[in-house]
């Protein structure tokens, strides 16, 4: 563990912002840990506490996944996704709803699954687990925000790798509310992130993927925002990872920025030495 420990400090002294990661071996119990309570914005990488609000809100009998909810105009985000495409007015089931929000990180789905969570709840949900430094403070798209994501949310890459390491060990709400939230997470197309240099294959699969496997959730925004948390699992290791960064302005603002790069060659580091 400590050899890839070096080697992601090694990664990370080439970025021309701030970083921060942390990872937990699963199997064997080790941890890696470098600036992970540093808090920094979250961007779509907020989605995970949503989704597990929500889901918690399903354990507490509130909502069901089958239970319909209606796409409004005061739901709509601008950004990723496609209802924000749609006229309002379309109606889905909760659980389409958050499986537009974490497979295609669709904003304006977010912000029907914070309304159907409650905002508050998303935030008591986090204390409850311990989780304090993940803060939801507003629905996506709103304009107080501005262009400053720290007034969306922030979070940091211990308490997104604690939380992604609860869903895999099926404790962060009931066994059946885990599994079926990694089961979403595993349907993630952009692979953009922290999994973004593994071998996947044209149907976004890794070879034999009913044993290797990769749940996550990325996020971006401006000035160099990217953020990672994934469960990585193999017939070799499981490990929980998150890395956030930020301010790295080298390259190009999109799929390849600076900050995409650094996420993939650390997901691809760990995934050689404890799962590939």
């Amino acid at each position: 563990m400590q050899d890839l420990h070096d080697q992601l400090r090694s990664l990370g002294s080439a970025y021309s912002g701030t970083w921060s990661a942390a990872l937990h071996d699963l199997t064997s119990g080790e941890r890696i840990a470098i600036d992970e309570h540093r808090v920094m914005p979250t961007a779509s990488l907020i989605k995970v506490p949503v989704l597990t609000a929500l889901y918690q809100a399903i354990d507490d009998g509130r909502l069901s996944l089958d239970g319909r909810v209606t796409y409004e105009q005061r739901h709509r985000s601008l950004g990723s996704g496609v209802l924000s495409m749609m006229s309002p007015g379309v109606v889905m089931s909760v659980r389409d709803a958050a499986v537009l929000m974490m497979t295609i990180s669709d904003n304006s789905a977010t912000n029907i699954c914070i309304d159907l969570a409650g905002l508050d709840a998303v935030n008591a949900k986090m204390r409850a687990l311990g989780l304090n430094d993940i803060a939801l403070f507003r629905w996506l798209g709103d304009p107080a925000a501005g262009a400053d994501p720290r007034k969306l949310n922030v979070g940091s890459a211990d308490n997104i790798e604690r939380l992604m390491r609860l869903i895999a060990r099926r404790e962060a709400v009931s066994p059946d509310g885990c599994d079926d939230m990694m089961r979403i997470m595993r349907r993630c197309t952009g692979r953009a992130e922290l999994s973004r240099l593994l071998p996947w294959n044209e149907l976004n699969m890794l070879q034999d993927p009913r044993e290797n496997w990769v749940a996550e959730k990325g996020g971006a925004f401006i000035n160099g925002v990217r953020t990672g948390g994934a469960i990585f699992r193999s017939t070799r290791g499981f490990f929980t990872m998150s890395v956030f960064c930020e301010g790295g302005l080298e390259g190009s603002e999109s799929h390849d920025s600076e900050g995409n790069v650094l996420l993939g060659r650390m997901g691809k580091a760990a995934w050689e030495a404890l799962a590939g």
